[in-house]
């Protein structure tokens, strides 16, 4: 027998008019049918945890879950100035050498106050705000130019900040808590049901930990829901696949990236699991809906993790580590107010909970 304790009453799923399931048709977020999985892992896994009890869990109704991580643009969208994240960094040297041919040409010649092209391209002072006014300057100095070649050589500088700025601005945002990522998935609801963009009886949340690793496995029952599912490193995901030791399975390349990675639908550098959902595997750790707390063997319907606790559930592990840290199964407690480099999230576009 399934167990069907939850907290709260289960409300029926209900029925959506001809307009709200076209509302649903949408190219950011994957439809997860219900079914039933077996959660957790077995003893001899390789990196198996003693929190991780296999057992059966039933998932009862359909919900959407985010193709990619919640972006720094999704983020500064619904923030105020203030609020948006823009942090420093210093520029790739393909990009470097651009910034300092436009200094060279036109610094002497904004009017800007501060001017951005008098910062010194070989210094950590860049922000994506500084880039999008060298951008706009180079766009003004485009329309201003006569000489085709000298306009083919803007248009040249113009693509490679474009296509920085846009890499930027779709890394998945960090440094985030639990609270905070789950302040920005209602104010997302609100704005969708003000805009009447998602059905009314839908919002935008956080993942059970259930509905987390049942999207994450996407059918396949091994360390991850990659291939076969027998594989995890550097070269299938963006995790630290420097070691042998740090890897699943038979790899002939030992790869560690170190860095994030953006998310466009284009991407094709790591590859999306058999349900089109991509780096649940590295590349940063998801906040879920769940406190923290043991499993138990008994199967489960729709569970909720325990009512009340101190810690709740990240998954999917980062870029900073190893394979083992990143696999289905694998879970991690953190305090909800933490903010780490590793830490973003995934949104669900659900039935409340």
């Amino acid at each position: 027998m399934l167990s069907s304790y939850v907290p709260f009453p289960p409300q029926p799923v209900p029925e959506l008019t001809p307009q709200e399931k076209k509302l649903l048709e949408r190219d950011d977020f994957v439809r997860i049918e219900p079914g039933e999985f077996e959660m957790g892992s077995s003893s001899n896994e390789p990196g198996h945890s003693d929190d991780e009890i296999k057992h059966l869990v039933k998932i009862t109704k359909p919900f959407y879950i985010g193709k990619f991580e919640v972006t720094v643009n999704q983020w500064n969208a619904l923030q105020p100035q203030g609020l948006k994240r823009d942090g420093n960094f210093s520029l790739p040297d393909g990009l470097r050498e651009v910034i300092i041919k436009v200094k060279q040409k036109y610094e002497r010649k904004v009017s800007i106050k501060p001017n951005p092209l008098a910062l010194n391209p070989n210094g950590q002072v860049y922000t994506v705000r500084i880039l999008q006014q060298t951008l706009s300057i180079l766009q003004r100095k485009l329309k201003e130019e006569k000489e085709a070649a000298q306009k083919g050589s803007i248009q040249s500088y113009l693509k490679k900040l474009e296509k920085f700025i846009r890499e930027r601005n779709n890394l998945p945002l960090t440094d985030i808590s639990y609270p905070q990522a789950k302040s920005f998935c209602w104010r997302r609801t609100e704005q969708a049901w003000k805009s009447s963009t998602i059905p009314k009886s839908m919002v935008f949340r956080l993942p059970t930990e259930a509905e987390w690793e049942y999207a994450c496995r996407s059918g396949l029952p091994g360390v991850c829901g990659l291939e076969e599912g027998n594989t995890l490193s550097g070269m299938n995901a963006n995790l630290d696949g420097g070691k042998k030791g740090y890897i699943i399975g038979k790899e002939n390349y030992l790869i560690n990236k170190g860095q994030l990675v953006s998310a466009t639908v284009t991407r094709d550098k790591y590859p999306p699991n058999a349900w089109g959902i991509h780096d649940m595997h590295g590349n940063v750790y998801e906040w879920c809906h769940d406190y923290y707390g043991s499993y138990s063997d008994a199967p489960a319907i729709d569970p909720l993790g325990p009512i009340r606790g101190r810690e709740r559930v990240i998954r999917g592990g980062s870029f900073l580590r190893a394979a083992h840290a990143c696999r289905s199964a694998a879970r991690k407690s953190v305090e909800p107010s933490w903010r780490g480099s590793e830490i973003g999230f995934r949104m669900v576009l659900g039935y409340p909970l």
